[in-house]
């Protein structure tokens, strides 16, 4: 990977709190990565980062912020052979599966990235786009992560999104106004509770599949969500 300086991965500042502190580890999906504030927040997070894997097309988001990862993992059905090539001639370790596989590429980077890091946090950079499948398989997929003890977080071009697993909480920091919802994803979601948001609650129970706290918003700068039981999404908004 190129150097960079070392800073705050937030710019604005935006994202989930705590912010990003060694070791971690960054996996570079495909998806809408032509945000330019990600691509700089990309740039950030991989300063710091021990390790840092590109998922297929992930790469170009790396390439767009004039970075390499260390790894390159994936089926290359996104990437050129020329891409593929210039990326082994940097130096990059090249991992090529067969395209006839029972996982996803983002899925192939998740895994090799715990293999190497352990239990260090890892942060899925992209994976959000205009392939439905792949969009709720990645935001699905990260929650089964934390769920089962591990730390993950994703970054993308239209929203942050942090799972959420009671007994716990997921803080974050952004604008005054800025969107901020809570998917469940469980059957039931229950002690759901909200600190420095525009419409408070306490100790709600949610059920899966309603809307009732889609579209909240930051009364301040910071803010959370906590749970007693069961498993959500939260999602930060960028644009709105």
């Amino acid at each position: 990977m190129s150097p960079m300086p070392e800073a705050h991965p937030f710019s604005e500042p935006f994202g989930f709190l705590p912010p990003p502190s060694p070791p971690y580890g960054v996996v570079v999906a495909g998806g809408d990565l032509d945000e330019p504030a990600l691509v700089a927040e990309t740039a950030r997070l991989v300063a710091g980062a021990s390790l840092c894997i590109a998922a297929d097309g992930g790469l170009r988001l790396l390439r767009a912020a004039s970075l390499w990862p260390h790894l390159l993992a994936g089926d290359f059905d996104t990437l050129t052979a020329a891409e593929v090539e210039a990326a082994r001639a940097a130096g990059v370790e090249v991992r090529r599966v067969p395209p006839a596989k029972d996982f996803t590429d983002t899925e192939l980077a998740l895994d090799l990235a715990r293999q190497r890091l352990g239990p260090a946090p890892l942060y899925l950079v992209g994976g959000v786009g205009d392939r439905v499948d792949h969009t709720l398989t990645n935001l699905l997929m990260a929650a089964r992560w934390v769920a089962g003890g591990h730390a993950l977080r994703v970054l993308a071009a239209p929203a942050h999104v942090a799972p959420l697993v009671g007994p716990g909480e997921v803080r974050f920091q952004g604008r005054p106004g800025q969107v901020v919802s809570l998917v469940p994803l469980t059957p039931r979601m229950t002690g759901v509770s909200t600190e420095g948001l525009v419409y408070p609650l306490a100790d709600a129970t949610l059920a899966w599949g309603t809307a009732y706290t889609v579209s909240n918003a930051l009364a301040g700068t910071e803010g959370a969500f906590r749970a007693r039981t069961g498993l959500g999404l939260v999602i930060l908004q960028r644009r709105h």
